[in-house]
């Protein structure tokens, strides 16, 4: 019998522009996509490119990729792939915030701050920010951070239905949540830092 994916790990698709045929896809977790290319992982745990530029690049989990041994892996392997990148083509990645209150300085995570500098280093443009909840694995929700009134209509009307109820932790992960949603609402200017975690879009011109 074949597990069923949880849908929740292709959540993405609803942020991209379009699937073009031969899209890369460097999976979170057993999710595929019809007409997509996953590679396989080099020695070191990140991925093997097999071509030179990609019409889209979606990972979903920068962290699941980046390669072992590597100072700044995370960020390195964020600007690999944005210049694999071709005219015209897409860049989604989803990663651990570095600065969230709840797990500070989690291995393979990155600031929305870095992750921004690095895409426009590579001359990606047009780079949008999404806070993803509860997480970037298993997104229920991805809110535009750069769209005030949509992020204070998820805390205020839809946070409650992003939050795990059951499982080990769970209890004690709500109420940390939720000291963080009053938080966000209290301060809009830095409430981007205080999400569990982020997808970032942005296009190569």
């Amino acid at each position: 019998m074949i597990a069923e994916v949880d849908a929740r790990l292709l959540n993405w698709r609803f942020i991209v522009p379009g699937e073009p045929e031969g899209l890369l896809l460097l999976p979170a977790g057993a999710e595929t996509l019809p007409g997509a290319v996953t590679p396989a992982k080099d020695p070191s745990g990140g991925p093997q490119l097999l071509d030179p530029c990609y019409p889209a690049i979606a990972v979903p989990d920068l962290a699941a990729w980046r390669p072992r041994g590597r100072r700044g892996a995370t960020a390195c392997l964020l600007a690999d792939l944005a210049a694999a990148v071709a005219p015209g083509g897409w860049l989604c990645a989803g990663f651990a915030n570095r600065w969230c209150p709840i797990a500070p300085l989690r291995a393979g995570s990155l600031s929305s701050g870095r992750a921004l500098r690095v895409i426009r280093r590579s001359g990606l443009t047009g780079a949008e920010l999404y806070a993803a909840l509860p997480g970037h694995r298993r997104a229920a929700f991805l809110v535009p951070l750069a769209r005030r009134a949509e992020m204070d209509h998820m805390l205020r009307f839809l946070f409650q239905t992003s939050v795990p109820e059951r499982g080990f932790g769970a209890v004690a992960f709500r109420r940390i949540l939720h000291i963080l949603r009053r938080a966000a609402l209290l301060t809009p200017r830095v409430r981007r830092h205080l999400v569990p975690a982020y997808y970032l879009v942005a296009q190569r011109p």
